[in-house]
């Protein structure tokens, strides 16, 4: 009977052309994927874009509505989140604290780019601005809105002059004090944020 390193060495070409065939397969796959954006991470809104001056939003209750950046002459910030987002979350201490200190110098709006849970969300006030539904996927995609939450500050002609992606943590932070000119206190904690089920007192015995 041959020997396990004899019938491998006899059958190394094989083995060699096996893997090499695998990995072209792989990398046609890869590519394929690539060029349709399945691996491509979220872009966030970058400074420079340039948003419509007007476009179509929904309220709450799925209803038609307009918005438009020249109804004020204060520069808008539009805050992206998402009910269900985690991190939106944890940054509603911070976003919260923004529009207290900085709510007289910049209009803020809220673009939530999910639909599930944003009636309760707005219902149990946890923006202290008006939020709006990006009516499709497409149009969410179209201006670059994938991500929750951003910060996107824009002029009265739609033309975005800062933007950030991401909870205020760290260096998102410090850009953002320094930007706006005002104090956070900082990401929620994880456990607090996301559990809000009453809790029982049990009477010690």
């Amino acid at each position: 009977m041959a020997s396990f390193g004899a019938i491998l060495k006899q059958n190394v070409g094989t083995v060699v052309l096996a893997c090499a065939l695998s990995a072209s397969l792989g990398l046609n796959v890869y590519q394929g994927l690539k060029q349709r954006g399945a691996f491509a991470p979220p872009t966030g809104v970058q400074p420079g874009a340039t948003f419509p001056t007007q476009f179509s939003v929904l309220d709450e209750n799925g209803n038609p509505a307009a918005f438009s950046f020249a109804a004020d002459v204060r520069p808008t910030v539009l805050y992206v989140l998402s009910p269900l987002c985690g991190w939106c979350k944890r940054n509603e201490g911070n976003i919260k604290a923004l529009v207290t200190e900085a709510g007289a110098r910049f209009h803020f709006v809220g673009l939530s780019t999910e639909p599930k849970n944003l009636k309760e969300y707005v219902a149990q006030n946890h923006a202290p601005f008006p939020v709006y539904l990006v009516s499709s996927q497409d149009e969410v995609q179209r201006l670059h809105l994938g991500g929750t939450p951003q910060t996107i500050v824009v002029n009265s002609r739609g033309k975005v002059q800062k933007a950030w992606q991401g909870a205020y943590a760290e260096d998102i932070q410090s850009e953002i004090e320094k930007y706006f000119g005002v104090k956070l206190p900082g990401l929620q904690d994880a456990i607090t944020a996301v559990d809000e089920t009453p809790k029982i007192a049990v009477p010690a015995n």
